[in-house]
């Protein structure tokens, strides 16, 4: 309160703290009652009046107490005057503004409603949505751009399509460099892709699987479905479901038993749930358990068969060597007279190689 040179009292308020970006014109330590002030904010930003004015003390009542205030009024778009409540918070505004209800993110895009408080000034908006990064960083994902000129006094920016599980920055700035919202907002997770290079190790009786990565989400595991069925008929004996973490890429099914057939698929999961399976069909006979009548043909076949056919091969190639002549003079005898029979017939006496077998052939 000022005291002037006749001694009359003039009415005075205190410079406001209000928001910070919040500028005053003329900017002083004190107004006059009545005196205008005008409120301005940097680009890209409104003040929730154009002009102010101190209406002197007022009387409020705090925490049930009597107290004094500077009380102030605000010319509202329409040149109303109107008071300033004290819990009114006169701060810079966002010349536009998203409602954060309304934005709405998925796998493959990103959506969000926007309003603009000076409609003259949103004529020269621009909304874009570039990639960042990838969430995981064995991953490519392709670049997209998304760009629009807003229009009118309230809208939608959608931004797709998109990657799952990847950062886009989103930004809507005033041409040519002022940025009036920016976030970096990251898409959800899709299912993964079915695993890769799904093969059976006979050594162990185990599957085995390429491990996926973390490209359309967090792989948090994997789930395996082992149908167990009779070799003979492939009739339905059992099944069973097993969850195994991240960093597990082998599975032995336990309890294998000589004469079963095993159906396993394998599935990636992640937050949005199992992706496509991998599938092998296989039949293992586990250490111990008997074996089936066909492996059991097939050893006696082996072990039995072929060596006694081997020997019988044998015997009759050796008999077909002795009964062969060494040498054909070796083999006859000078020829002898035989005792009453007319001298055109003779015998020739035939030495063969084999022990007591000295057969005699007569030529007449």
């Amino acid at each position: 309160m000022l005291w002037s040179e006749t001694a009359t009292c003039k009415e005075t308020c205190q410079k406001p703290h209000w928001g910070f970006r919040l500028q005053l014109e003329p900017d002083q330590e004190s107004y006059k009652k009545n005196e205008e002030v005008m409120l301005s904010c940097p680009r890209g930003f409104q003040p929730p009046f154009s002009h102010v004015k101190c209406t002197g003390k007022t009387l409020s009542v705090i925490n049930g107490k009597p107290v004094y205030r500077e009380a102030w009024n605000g010319k509202d778009s329409r040149g109303h005057w109107i008071n300033i409540q004290p819990k009114f918070r006169v701060q810079c505004r966002d010349v536009l503004q998203v409602v954060p209800e309304t934005l709405k993110i998925s796998s493959t895009s990103i959506k969000l409603n926007w309003t603009c408080r000076l409609p003259d000034m949103c004529q020269h908006i621009r909304a874009r949505c570039r990639r960042e990064h990838h969430s995981s960083s064995n991953c490519k994902a392709e670049e997209v751009k998304g760009e629009e000129i807003l229009q009118g006094q309230e809208g939608t920016f959608t931004c797709s399509p998109l990657q799952p599980f990847t950062v886009y920055s989103v930004t809507i700035s005033l041409l040519p460099s002022t940025i009036l919202y920016t976030r970096l907002l990251t898409t959800k997770e899709m299912v993964p892709d079915k695993p890769e290079k799904l093969w059976l190790d006979p050594s162990r009786g185990s599957i085995r699987w390429k491990a996926l990565p973390s490209c359309k989400g967090k792989i948090i595991g994997y789930q395996l479905n082992i149908t167990t069925m009779r070799a003979e008929d492939s009739s339905f004996l059992e099944f069973s479901q097993v969850l195994v973490n991240q960093s597990v890429s082998e599975y032995v099914p336990p309890h294998q038993m000589s004469g079963r057939k095993y159906f396993v698929t394998v599935q990636g999961l992640t937050a949005a749930g199992a992706g496509a399976a991998s599938e092998v069909q296989f039949e293992i006979y586990a250490r111990g358990q008997p074996w089936p009548w066909s492996a059991v043909i097939v050893v006696v076949v082996v072990v039995v068969v072929v060596p006694l056919a081997a020997g019988i091969l044998w015997f009759v190639l050796s008999r077909k060597k002795r009964a062969l002549p060494s040498k054909a003079e070796d083999h006859y005898t000078e020829l002898q007279p035989y005792e009453n029979v007319h001298e055109d017939n003779y015998c020739v006496i035939e030495a063969f190689l084999e022990k007591d077998a000295d057969p005699v052939f007569c030529l007449s």
